[in-house]
């Protein structure tokens, strides 16, 4: 809200400029008046002899092109179907002090080269709303809100949140909306809100400290080249609705991206510093391709629940406790680079942790983290295909808890534990094993109950471990003199 004394200020500035408007910068299809709250003489609504309020422009018919000079026009104002209101110069204010929208429309409506300030909301629709380099700031609910039937048209548009708790955009319904080119700033509780069944793209957008850059609840959004910066929750979020996302980069927050329910297709997604998970995912489905997380906290990179996904081509550096979580559903992962793990809490710490998931996994490299370079248990069922797990703390595989997996093409290398790590009833069958630099051993199997594991084409210089009898070695490759020690 603007302070009187301000508006006061403004309005004698405004006054003691010259009344006379540049010209317009496009002709209009239906009449055109000008506004000019500083004329002093009598007005007819042309350039030369504008009308002093507002008001007298909008009662114009059919509905008008309103030119309106720099200065404060006081709202609320509701604008006829069709109307069309373009400031002029710099510093033209639509403001309003209350709890009622700045302004108010019947059906299609647009807004140009604007400053909408104060009231409850800037402006509601519940039709058609375009909007060309307007600016928001000062509203106690909102800045736009659009309802069912609504569709909004937005570009180069700028939201300025002074008031914490309030939103950006919200779309309510079965609305549509077209966001580009826009920047939100500020506090906002959600940057864009879309709920029950709303459609949105938004492309070319930055959110910089909004508590959640995109809240989203069922409908479909479609997010391109967006950044969101800065702030506490999610950078995006979406329940039980439909996401597209290309090339969005999210800095801060407490997750990249948080999903429930949710249907994702995401090419080309960074999340850095995130204060928990890269990516953390329940119960949602869909593809990830071209992922990047760097320093997430202590959900690691990529966290799954009970989740059907299919992940390419990620990336993740300096992240903790977890490159990839997955409990209970299905993940296909291929192409991931997992490096540099830490354990900030002093437990964990592995590439692949994953816990009566059914996962295949190919083309993995797992490199310096300080648990295991993957963990199966609780049931997982597990298929690896040319993976490389390098400088592990505690072991290349572990596998636990009634977990099973297939390796085809594992090597495993400089690590301070075994290469492989079978207990509680685990089994690992592993065909072209390659295995070198082992602090503790080749095999350290626990086998008690139905822990077994089957080796096929091995290729190790260090075959400790090999004699417990829960092993079996059906055929090796050629190798050194075999050295076996039984760990105690």
């Amino acid at each position: 809200m603007i302070p009187r004394f301000l508006v006061a200020v403004l309005l004698v500035i405004a006054a003691c400029r010259p009344s006379a408007l540049p010209p317009a910068a496009a002709p209009a299809s239906g009449p055109e008046v000008w506004v000019d709250g500083a004329w002093r003489g009598v007005g007819e609504g042309t350039r030369e002899r504008p009308f002093r309020t507002l008001a007298e422009g909008l009662a114009v018919w059919p509905a008008p092109t309103v030119h309106i000079a720099p200065g404060l026009y006081a709202g609320p104002f509701l604008l006829p179907a069709g109307v069309r209101l373009v400031g002029v110069g710099e510093s033209t204010v639509l403001y309003g002090e209350g709890r009622e929208p700045v302004v108010r429309m019947e059906a299609g409506a647009s807004l140009e080269r604007l400053t909408v300030q104060g009231g409850g909301w800037g402006v509601e629709t519940a039709g058609a709303l375009r909007l060309d380099r307007v600016a928001f700031s000062g509203h106690r609910e909102g800045a736009v809100r659009v309802t069912a039937g609504g569709r909004l048209v937005a570009e180069q548009v700028q939201f300025e949140a002074s008031l914490s708790e309030t939103m950006g955009i919200s779309l309510e319904g079965q609305v549509s909306a077209e966001v580009k080119r826009s920047t939100f700033r500020g506090p906002w509780s959600q940057g864009v809100f879309a709920r029950g069944g709303a459609e949105a793209v938004l492309e070319e957008v930055s959110f910089q400290d909004a508590v959640v850059g995109l809240e989203q609840d069922g409908g479909r959004v479609r997010l391109r080249r967006v950044t969101v910066e800065q702030g506490r929750g999610p950078g995006v979020l979406v329940r039980d609705g439909a996401l597209e996302v290309e090339d969005v980069v999210v800095v801060g927050h407490e997750y990249g991206l948080a999903s429930y329910g949710a249907k994702l297709e995401v090419r080309g997604f960074t999340s850095l510093k995130a204060a928990r998970a890269g990516l953390g995912l329940t119960r949602s489905t869909g593809r990830l391709q071209d992922l990047q997380v760097r320093q997430s906290g202590n959900f690691g990179a990529l966290q799954l629940v009970d989740s059907d996904m299919e992940v390419s081509e990620l990336r993740a550096d300096e992240v903790d406790a977890y490159g990839v979580l997955a409990t209970q559903g299905k993940l296909r992962l291929r192409n991931a680079t997992l490096t540099r793990l830490s354990a900030r809490e002093g437990y964990t710490g592995d590439g692949l942790h994953l816990r009566g998931v059914k996962a295949e996994v190919e083309g993995l490299l797992v490199r310096d983290v300080p648990g295991a370079g993957v963990l199966a248990a609780q049931g997982a069922e597990v298929t690896l295909r040319d993976a490389t797990l390098a400088r592990c703390k505690l072991a290349g595989l572990t596998v636990e808890s009634l977990a099973r997996v297939k390796a085809l093409g594992l090597e495993v290398r400089d690590t301070e534990g075994p290469a492989l790590a079978v207990m509680r009833e685990g089994e690992v069958w592993a065909d072209a094993l390659t295995a070198s630099g082992l602090g503790d051993g080749l095999i350290w199997a626990e086998c008690e109950g139905a822990t077994r594991v089957h080796l096929q084409r091995l290729q190790s210089e260090d075959r400790r471990g090999l004699t417990a009898p829960c092993i079996d070695t059906a055929s090796f490759g050629s190798g050194s003199t075999p050295h076996e020690r039984q760990r105690p």
